[in-house]
C-alpha cells in the first residue's frame, strides 16, 4: 500500500508524519521550526530565529527551504530505521501563512515568517520559498487553516453527505482563523473588523502598524479573551466605563458594565488568561467573566455568518484549545448563530456551526491534502473515533 508524507509548519515547531494511505500513522516527529525565535534581536530590532544561527553559508533567502529540506530527509532516515521501507505516493504540507505556488516553488507569507527570507524574485508577490515541486510523487500544499478544514470535511462528506466547499473549519486558540476546502486565499476573519466595539477596547494586532484596531481576533481568540479582561479591569472606577456601557451590554443583556468590573473576582485571580476567564465564565462564577465570553462567543457567530453569506457554507465545525476545553462556548456561538439567523431567506439550508466532530484536525491536515478519495470513509472513522455510530454503514450515504 502506498504510503503519504506529511508537513506541518508552524512559528515554533515543525511536525512530520508518515502514514498508511488507510490512515494508519507509521512514524511522526517534532523538530524546531526554523522560525522559532531564540530570544536574541538583530538590527532594527528584529527578532532573531534559528535560521538566522545555522546555514550562514547559505543565501538568506534559500535557507528556510534547506533547513526543512534537510529535516524532511533526516526524518525519513529515521523513519526507515524504525519502521523500514516504505513508498511514498504524495506530502501534504500544512504552512504557517498564506500559502501559493510560484515558479515551482510553495511560497509563504505571514505573521510568523519573517519576510527578510523572502527571494529578490518575487518582487511582485514577496514571499518565503519553503519547498519546491517534485517529479517523483504529487506534493499539495495549504495555510493550516484550509488544511485542517480539509480533514474536517473528509467527515463531513462521509458522515453527512455535505459537499466539502460548504463546510469551513474555525481556528479558535491563541489566534482566530479561518479554513475553508479548495479555496486558494485564507478566509482572513481574524482581521474583520467588529463594528460595534467602542475605541477603548480596540489593541494592538499584528495585521497592523501604529494603532490598534478592532479586529474580530482581538475579542473571540485566548489572546484577545485574556486582553479584554486585562482591559476592563484597568478601566475600574473610570467614566470611560459608563461611556461605552450602553453599546456592549447591548450585546450581551447585561445592565451595567461598570458593577460588571466593580464586583469581579477575577482581578484577584495571579494570573488573568483566556484559562481563568473562561472557567469562571463556565461556572457562572464571575459575571465580568460571562460578559467577555459571551462577546467573544458574539464575535464569533457574526464572523461565521459572514463567511457561511460569502462563501456560501452550510457546515462550520470550531477547533483548537479555546472551543475544545471549553465544549459550552462552541454551544453557545452556535445558538447566537442560529438566533441571528432565524428565518433568513438566504441562508438555505441553515447554517449549522458545533465543535468540529473531528480528533486533532491539525495532525490530519496535512496528509488530508493527498488522501485518495477511495479511502475517505477509513479516514473518516479514523479522524472521529468517539463518533463510532455516526457514519453511515457503506460509504457516502448520509443526508442531514
Amino acid at each position: 500500500m502506498p504510503d503519504l508524507l506529511g508537513m506541518d509548519l508552524g512559528g515554533t515547531k515543525l511536525d512530520f508524519l508518515l502514514a498508511a494511505e488507510d490512515g494508519t500513522f507509521l512514524y511522526e516527529k517534532q523538530y524546531d521550526s526554523p522560525f522559532q525565535k531564540t530570544g536574541k534581536t538583530l538590527g532594527k530590532a528584529n527578532s532573531e530565529v534559528l535560521v538566522d544561527t545555522i546555514l550562514t553559508h547559505i543565501p538568506g533567502e534559500q535557507r528556510v527551504a534547506a533547513y526543512i529540506n534537510q529535516t524532511e530527509d533526516r526524518f525519513l532516515k529515521e523513519a526507515e530505521k524504525k519502521i523500514g521501507s516504505f513508498d511514498i505516493a504524495g506530502k501534504g504540507a500544512s504552512l504557517c501563512g498564506k500559502t501559493w505556488e510560484q515558479n515551482g516553488n510553495i511560497v509563504i507569507a505571514g505573521g510568523n515568517t519573517p519576510m527578510r527570507f523572502a527571494s529578490d524574485q518575487n518582487k511582485d508577490k514577496p514571499g518565503i520559498v519553503v519547498m519546491k515541486a517534485r517529479a517523483d510523487y504529487p506534493v499539495k500544499a495549504a495555510n493550516d487553516g484550509t488544511a485542517a478544514a480539509t480533514a474536517q470535511s473528509i467527515y463531513y462528506k462521509v458522515a453527512h453527505g455535505i459537499d466539502p466547499k460548504k463546510t469551513a473549519y474555525f481556528i479558535l486558540g491563541t489566534g482566530f482563523g479561518c479554513g475553508i476546502p479548495g479555496c486558494d486565499v485564507p478566509a482572513e476573519i481574524g482581521h474583520i473588523p467588529v463594528g460595534f466595539m467602542p475605541e477603548a477596547l480596540w489593541q494592538t494586532c499584528g495585521c497592523t502598524t501604529g494603532h490598534p484596531t478592532a479586529c474580530a481576533e482581538n475579542y473571540a481568540s485566548g489572546r484577545g479573551i485574556a486582553n479584554c479582561a486585562r482591559i476592563l479591569l484597568s478601566l475600574k472606577d473610570s467614566p470611560v466605563l459608563k461611556t461605552i456601557s450602553p453599546c456592549l451590554v447591548r450585546q450581551t443583556g447585561f445592565s451595567s458594565l461598570s458593577d460588571l468590573v466593580t464586583d469581579s473576582r477575577i482581578s484577584r485571580h495571579p494570573q488573568i488568561d483566556a484559562k481563568t476567564v473562561m472557567d469562571y465564565a463556565k461556572n457562572n462564577a464571575d459575571d465580568l467573566a460571562v460578559f467577555i465570553a459571551d462577546l467573544a462567543a458574539q464575535v464569533t457567530a457574526d464572523a461565521a455568518i459572514a463567511v457561511a453569506h460569502l462563501f456560501g457554507l452550510t457546515r462550520v465545525g470550531i477547533g483548537e484549545s479555546v472551543a475544545r476545553l471549553n465544549p459550552w462556548h462552541a454551544d453557545n456561538i452556535a445558538k447566537k448563530v442560529a438566533d441571528r439567523t432565524r428565518n433568513s431567506n438566504m441562508l438555505v439550508p441553515p447554517l449549522k456551526v458545533e465543535l468540529t466532530p473531528i480528533d486533532n484536525p491539525a495532525k490530519y491536515g496535512a496528509l488530508s491534502l493527498v488522501v485518495p478519495e477511495s479511502q475517505y470513509e477509513t479516514w473518516a472513522e479514523k479522524m472521529a473515533p468517539s463518533l463510532p455510530g455516526d457514519l453511515p454503514a457503506g460509504s457516502q450515504r448520509g443526508q442531514s
